[in-house]
């Protein structure tokens, strides 16, 4: 009955969010505690699991939430547009050579095995030049998803250490047999990048080409309004001018708006993107040119609904001394974070104090700075709250165990041999259904105990569960970190999971396959 309701609630929740139905934070809450009432607990159980579970993920809501502040504000510094610059000359605009930059830079800064940090150096750096070039945010977190997932083989990786405790070996022992996949691996990040880069290249051209047809159409219904206007009686000559003055007007318009599809705009917007992460709409905004004209302007963006955009510039360049202390001060919380010598929320509310004191030496513009971006940053922590008890009924109240434990138990007799293979081969999808935590420390020990019985070795075990799950650790609802990366890339979760759902499964049957033929996994 408890994995029933476990299975009914993750279900339930995953699909609304996939089709876009309901708000995560109604999904996060809601759905569990109908769950929990279900299956008989009372209100004081439930809010222990409540305790636990928002005790869980407080650090990554308060790290997150000062992190989305302060990234914005570096944001609307200009602090990276040099950075966008830079690069744009150096791969001269190349979308597929960012792809396979993006693997790569993501796979250094994942050295650590810590997703939080990852995602804290890869999107800020690298979101305002995809936004540049009109790539979409959501190629970004694919890429990285599957980069960090590839480094997780590491031994000090969360999936390997887990790994290790349950079977009782040696991560460094464990990693050893992985250490060809995870080349191979790594070599096919690059080729997917490439791949994935081509396919956006064809999309951003389908819409720099949609683009152009509508302005083509546009300036032709208007020619023929015109003619109809010329062609009317002398005493329309006054509604012919008006009409001629709109006209031109309304060119001017749509020639900038393709021009902006066609380019991307060339502002940086705040680190969480357009978007709240809980609905994913593009949205204008409205700013001034660097050079402190005070001429208005909107950002428009006319790509795929998928695709966030906006931001905007600002109204003075920022002086070169404040470009310098910015860069020292986000190299300096790099630092911290990298070393590990403050908790990050601390190192990030320092980080914010200093950004604001630096940048907005009035205190009425510093509490400005935090209005402009304290709305996203304040709703992306509200979410990781809500998945946190989201997370803490579904683990505490023993559904996620009872859901491993019963899943195993139902297979024909025959399919036991080959257990271990199903469990591989579904482990991405298994993503979306169990948290890592639960996926090791509860269905690893049933499929190792079943297997074992039918002859297959505890080693090929763990390296089938291990590399059929690791690439979509970034894709599960359950993971703290990929909200966090939601946050900064102002992404919906659901969208997220449409976009990155196949090409990471994808990946990881052919690193399953490719462990098969090493002979790290045998057939049966």
């Amino acid at each position: 009955m408890l994995s029933l309701i476990g299975l009914a609630v993750i279900v339930t929740m995953t699909t609304l969010l996939i089709m876009g139905r309901i708000a995560p934070i109604v999904g996060l809450t809601v759905i569990p505690f109908a769950g929990a009432l279900l299956a008989g607990f009372t209100f004081t159980e439930i809010g222990d699991f409540f305790g636990e579970g928002i005790g869980s993920v407080l650090d990554v809501a308060v790290m997150l939430i000062f992190a989305i502040l302060f990234f914005g504000i570096m944001n609307h510094a200009g602090l990276f547009d040099p950075l966008v610059r830079l690069t744009v000359r150096l791969t001269r605009g190349n979308v597929i050579a960012i792809c396979v930059g993006t693997v790569l830079l993501a796979a250094v800064c994942h050295l650590d095995g810590a997703g939080a940090s990852t995602f804290l150096i890869v999107i800020p750096a690298l979101l305002p030049l995809y936004r540049h070039l009109g790539m979409s945010p959501y190629l970004l977190l694919l890429l990285a998803g599957m980069s960090m997932g590839v480094l997780n083989m590491l031994p000090w990786g969360g999936p390997v250490a887990r790994s290790a405790a349950v079977v009782g070996m040696d991560p460094i022992d464990l990693w050893r047999g992985l250490i060809p996949v995870q080349i191979l691996c790594l070599a096919m990040l690059v080729i997917t990048a490439v791949l994935l880069g081509l396919r956006e290249q064809r999309r951003i051209a389908a819409r720099t080409r949609a683009a152009a047809e509508l302005e083509a159409q546009s300036g032709e219904q208007l020619d023929e309004q015109v003619d109809a206007q010329v062609e009317g009686p002398a005493g329309d000559r006054v509604q012919e001018r008006e009409l001629v003055s709109a006209t031109s007007a309304n060119r001017g318009v749509t020639s900038r708006t393709t021009a902006g599809a066609t380019t991307g705009s060339t502002a940086t917007a705040n680190a969480t993107g357009t978007g709240t992460g809980t609905g994913g709409s593009s949205t204008t905004s409205t700013g001034s040119d660097r050079d402190g004209q005070s001429a208005a302007k909107t950002d428009a963006y006319s790509g795929e609904a998928d695709d966030l955009w906006g931001g905007t510039e600002n109204a003075v360049a920022t002086p070169r001394w404040k470009m310098i202390v910015n860069t020292i001060l986000v190299l300096g919380m790099l630092a911290l974070l990298i070393s590990d010598i403050l908790p990050s929320p601390l190192a990030f509310m320092l980080g914010l104090s200093g950004a604001l004191v630096i940048n907005y030496p009035k205190v009425s513009d510093q509490m400005e700075a935090l209005k402009i971006n304290g709305g996203a940053a304040v709703t992306t922590g509200a979410i990781v709250l809500a998945a946190g008890c989201f997370l803490g009924i579904l683990e505490e109240s023993g559904m996620l165990e009872s859901l491993a434990t019963d899943a195993v138990s139902i297979l024909p007799a025959a399919l036991i041999p080959y257990l271990h293979l199903i469990v591989g081969v579904f482990g991405l999808p298994l993503e979306l259904l169990l948290s890592t935590d639960a996926h090791y420390f509860a269905l690893l020990p049933v499929v190792e105990g079943v297997s074992t019985q039918a002859g297959v070795s505890t080693l090929a075990v763990v390296y089938a569960v291990l590399v059929g799950n690791i690439i979509g650790t970034f894709i599960s609802p359950f993971s703290a970190a990929l909200w966090l990366a939601l946050g900064l890339a102002g992404c919906d979760i659901g969208k997220h999971i449409r976009y990155s759902f196949v090409p990471m499964w994808i990946f990881s049957v052919v690193a399953l396959v490719l462990a098969l033929v090493l002979g790290l996994i045998p057939w049966s």
